[in-house]
């Protein structure tokens, strides 16, 4: 009932996607991305029940995403789909960091939280997405965006400062990626449409520890969303984040949704 899946059945998955998507995003946009892109544990494992009533996507220890369409529910099929993503070593719901769809599950899907409490799984934290729709219109003079003769620094900058997984992501976003220097050297970053391409999603961005409180963060932030509405976006999507207070006096951000992670020991079964 359950088989692997390649890259010839992603239009029948983003059909059942259509069908079973109970988050906040079109799943749709990134389906390719989200099935088949690499993470930071490397390639995915795409799984399919029957005739695509349910799918489930895992990449290491994360459960990247776990669908059955609306109209098969309650029929053991995520059941099913859950107890072989863990024995393949899932044990994360949703929040991979690296390459995720969204940083947990949200908290209005109650459904969800249920299925994956009764089966073993507990909450072990919780965090935000935020939303910024007063997109500015100019990039400030002082942040520079990456060329193919600064990538490679910026990316070791964000690598030895926040480590390999950020770094990462960041180099999914090709020249959507941006820098600030202090006398010579590079001290902050911020990338966008690195992660959930197509969906206006900021992230992620930071300071060197020994350059905070100069305003260089919020600068970094605006060159992104500067950028974003450049794209053609009118909103941007701040994901995975507990800094409400920065973003809301930065760019005017507000809550959009909150999300918990939901996490399972090793030992206990599905």
């Amino acid at each position: 009932m359950i088989r692997i899946a390649t890259r010839a059945d992603l239009p029948r998955i983003i059909e059942l996607l259509g069908e079973s998507n109970d988050a906040p995003y079109d799943l749709g946009v990134v389906a390719e991305e989200k099935c088949f892109g690499l993470g930071v544990s490397g390639e995915t494992n795409v799984s399919v029940f029957g005739d695509f009533a349910g799918v489930a996507v895992t990449c290491g220890k994360s459960l990247r995403i776990l669908a059955v369409d609306r109209n098969q529910r309650w029929r053991g099929i995520g059941s099913a789909l859950l107890r072989d993503a863990v024995s393949r070593g899932a044990r994360v719901v949703a929040a991979e960091a690296g390459n995720y769809f969204t940083p947990g599950v949200v908290t209005t899907d109650t459904p969800a939280i249920d299925f994956f409490t009764k089966r073993g799984f507990h909450e072990t934290a919780d965090t935000y997405n935020l939303v910024a729709t007063n997109l500015p219109a100019e990039t400030p003079q002082d942040v520079s965006r990456v060329t193919t003769q600064t990538r490679d620094r910026v990316l070791a900058f964000i690598e030895k400062e926040f480590g390999r997984i950020w770094r990462f992501e960041a180099s999914n976003a090709g020249d959507n990626l941006f820098y600030v220097e202090v006398e010579g050297e590079v001290a902050g970053f911020a990338a966008h449409d690195a992660n959930n391409r197509g969906l206006g999603f900021f992230g992620p961005t930071g300071v060197a520890r020994t350059h905070r409180g100069r305003g260089l963060g919020a600068a970094l932030l605006r060159a992104s969303l500067a950028d974003l509405r450049r794209l053609g976006y009118e909103r941007a999507i701040i994901p995975w984040t507990d800094a409400l207070d920065f973003y809301r006096k930065a760019c005017g951000a507000t809550e959009a949704a909150r999300f918990v992670t939901l996490a399972r020991d090793v030992d206990s079964a599905p």
